[in-house]
């Protein structure tokens, strides 16, 4: 149901009465004004709402609409790209509510969580703490505890833990019949002592 707010902007106000092509134009615009953010946040069209979840300059207002919405596909996203910036102690709430042994969650658990998206190995485009990493590393299931790329997210992540990244670093190679989809552990391991080595180096100099 379209909001009955008058706004200054006539964007805004006629967002009731454009295509969904228009309005999702103007979610994924990243000088589109304050109020049609808004309003668009407000809107029943979930693909322009998921496309203003993604822009880079969404307002607080138009964010915090979004993330008041039910269900965890806008949390993800805002996380995802920075809209909503949690504290620390908020990382370890969303996940068990929204996300904690949620199988249909999967890929949107690791974009919130891990930044950007699943084909994406770059990681550490947010704050998590390194025990909810390692929490989430403990609730995978069995078969993306086997996919190096899945693995290889929790190595890339600036918060990821001495233990986390020692525990990758001795993983055995996947069952031969699992070969095609779980491949590159030999680099992954490289990977994870290389992250072994970084985390002590930066513990001992933060030491002194």
């Amino acid at each position: 149901m379209t909001s009955n707010t008058v706004y200054t902007s006539n964007f805004a106000n006629n967002i009731g009465k454009m295509y969904n092509a228009e309005i999702t134009g103007l979610a994924k615009n990243r000088f589109t004004d304050e109020e049609t953010m808004l309003a668009i946040s407000k809107h029943h069209y979930r693909l322009a709402k998921e496309y203003l979840a993604q822009n880079p300059n969404i307002t607080k207002e138009a964010a915090k609409e979004l993330w008041d919405h039910r269900g965890y596909v806008f949390k993800a996203t805002l996380m995802a790209n920075g809209g909503i910036k949690l504290k620390k102690k908020e990382y370890a709430e969303v996940y068990r509510k929204y996300f904690k042994n949620n199988r249909r969650s999967q890929y949107r658990m690791m974009q919130a969580f891990f930044g950007g998206y699943y084909w994406q190995r770059s990681g550490g485009q947010n704050n998590t703490p390194a025990e909810v990493i390692e929490e989430i590393y403990g609730d995978l299931p069995e078969e993306e505890q086997m996919r190096s790329y899945t693995l290889e997210r929790f190595i890339n992540h600036k918060n990821c833990s001495l233990n986390l990244a020692l525990r990758i670093s001795t993983m055995p190679d996947p069952p031969k019949e699992q070969h095609y989809y779980h491949r590159n552990f030999d680099d992954l391991r490289q990977k994870a002592l290389l992250k072994v080595a970084e985390i002590t180096k930066r513990e001992g100099v933060d030491a002194r």
